[in-house]
């Protein structure tokens, strides 16, 4: 395991805490920077390793969904154990979960990083097809932030096919969970994501069921938006929620 790729858990003094989601085939790096910005002031920060992630993707192949779910619930347990309020933050497929759990938790708010409800891959919906697959999807190389944000660009650099139809079922239950989301909801999407359809941002405003909710438009950011030129606007957006949820 690179040693970014591990859990990364920072105590803090103030009643609210942050619990961070990375995404599919990402690690808890992705959440350095913003984990140690809400930290400073004040704030308990907790960025799970989701199951099967952070080592080899074949690892990855042993799990699903469900797992990825329940590696997010057990660190939320730990922290609203010790905390007044959790605000739950995620990162593309660690949006969904986010979301999930706003709509099933005890959650003081819902954060949501390009979080895919449409990608602009149309092979990824073969997936279904795949499932229990070892076949390893090299992709295209993806390119770092090309400046100190390089350092936490840690994340598997291939897909296991066998359980991306996991991340479509995924997709498929946050979308039906939407109407049951209270929480005040922040979704942060990207225009210029590669990844994610921009127009997933309106697919789960649309259809969620908090009052208080509101997108934030990236317009330079690419999928990682968290290690992107954008980074401190989505830093200072995560930390409103604690006043902007009403408390």
């Amino acid at each position: 395991m690179h040693p970014l790729a591990a859990s990364l858990r920072l105590d803090g003094d103030e009643p609210d805490a942050f619990l961070l989601l990375h995404g599919w085939t990402g690690s808890p790096a992705h959440f350095h920077l913003a984990a140690r910005f809400l930290n400073e002031r004040g704030h308990a920060v907790s960025v799970p390793l989701l199951a099967g992630h952070g080592t080899t993707t074949e690892n990855m192949m042993d799990t699903g969904w469900k797992d990825w779910v329940r590696s997010a619930l057990e660190a939320h347990s730990e922290l609203i154990g010790q905390h007044e309020r959790v605000h739950v933050v995620g990162l593309s497929m660690g949006g969904l979960i986010a979301l999930l759990m706003a709509a099933t938790g005890d959650v003081a708010s819902v954060t949501t990083i390009n979080a895919p409800q449409r990608l602009h891959s149309r092979r990824v919906w073969m997936s279904r097809f795949y499932r229990g697959s070892r076949e390893i999807h090299q992709g295209e190389p993806a390119e770092p932030p090309p400046d100190e944000a390089a350092t936490y660009w840690v994340q598997y650099g291939e897909s296991p096919i066998g359980t991306a139809g996991d991340l479509l079922d995924l997709m498929a239950a946050a979308k039906r969970a939407l109407p049951r989301v209270e929480a005040p909801a922040l979704i942060i999407q990207s225009r210029a994501d590669e990844t994610v359809h921009h127009s997933s941002a309106d697919i789960i405003y649309d259809r969620l069921g908090s009052a208080d909710k509101r997108i934030l438009w990236l317009q330079r950011s690419r999928h990682v938006a968290l290690l992107d030129a954008e980074r401190d606007l989505i830093h200072q957006a995560i930390l409103s929620q604690v006043t902007l949820s009403g408390i």
